[in-house]
């Protein structure tokens, strides 16, 4: 099999290309920065034709992943148009292209579809979302799903990391201790997920040919207040403070929703996959900061 990661230049889709070509899977990936001596090819989802890329592709089967994206909720609502460019428009042209060649399709959707108000949401449950980013999202899913019926759309919620990464929560919170304290949204639930398995789902729906909507989250929510707490004591720091303050004393320029926590049972029924535990992220996360392991 040849995947096709596009989007290498972000947290998720640097990661997923990384792994791949780490454990030596037939792989390209695009980037929209010109770089020298780089194997990436330069693809920017606004002005690029993919016909250089079908060009290099050279099996049957093949898997493209899609991690192009504006998910910044406050960069979503400044700047909609554009926004909405790269989020709607021109994904649904680039999956169209790649169904026609024969591609089988992977592609991310949000918690932020649901407006917050109910909180262990399914596959089933209506979306409402209330900002930008997540009516973009929720057009999203509604369309493909009923456009194209082999694609496979992976709704996901905040990802952790085991490695120092520049978008891992934890490493912003590792920084944050230098100033004494958290501050987090108070009844803000989610479903934190690993990176690590968002790679070994994307690994196992390839490979079944699986279509249609999934959460990809872990087994249990916590609110971020209550994740900095089970952070902080396993990582043995006791001197920062945990600070919950209302939405409204933050400083953002789109709506939130609050619990978004979601429930993974339809895909670990189908496939038997067993989700990292919070616990042993940050376990693992603990062994990386001390051996000083930053991803790359």
């Amino acid at each position: 099999m040849q995947y096709v990661v596009f989007g290498v230049d972000g947290y998720i889709g640097s990661f997923l290309y990384q792994q791949l070509i780490k454990y030596r899977i037939n792989t390209l990936g695009t980037s929209r920065k010109h770089k020298e001596k780089s194997s990436l090819l330069f693809y920017d989802i606004q002005t690029s034709d993919i016909d250089n890329i079908l060009s290099l592709t050279d099996e049957r089967d093949k898997t493209a992943i899609i991690c192009i994206a504006d998910s910044k909720i406050d960069s979503c609502y400044e700047n909609y148009n554009q926004a909405y460019d790269i989020n709607v428009i021109k994904t649904k042209e680039l999956i169209h292209k790649l169904t026609k060649e024969g591609f089988h399709i992977i592609t991310f959707s949000s918690d932020n579809v649901f407006d917050g108000t109910e909180g262990n949401y399914t596959e089933e449950s209506p979306t409402n979302p209330i900002n930008k980013y997540g009516m973009m999202k929720a057009e999203m899913e509604k369309n493909i799903l009923e456009e194209e019926s082999s694609i496979c759309v992976l709704r996901i919620p905040k990802v952790v990391s085991t490695y120092q990464m520049k978008q891992n929560v934890f490493t912003e919170w590792m920084k944050q201790k230098e100033i004494g304290y958290v501050r987090c949204i108070k009844g803000n639930y989610i479903s934190f997920v690993s990176i690590e398995d968002i790679y070994q789902v994307c690994l196992i729906v390839a490979e079944n040919k699986m279509h249609g909507l999934y959460n990809i989250v872990g087994d249990k929510s916590y609110s971020r207040s209550e994740l900095a707490y089970k952070f902080f004591s396993i990582m043995g720091i006791t001197e920062v403070a945990i600070k919950e303050d209302s939405l409204e004393k933050f400083s953002l320029k789109d709506k939130r929703p609050l619990d978004v926590s979601m429930s993974n049972l339809k895909f670990k029924n189908e496939t038997n996959y067993h989700f990292m535990a919070m616990d042993d992220v940050i376990i693992q996360f603990n062994g990386n900061v001390k051996g000083s392991s930053v991803w790359r």
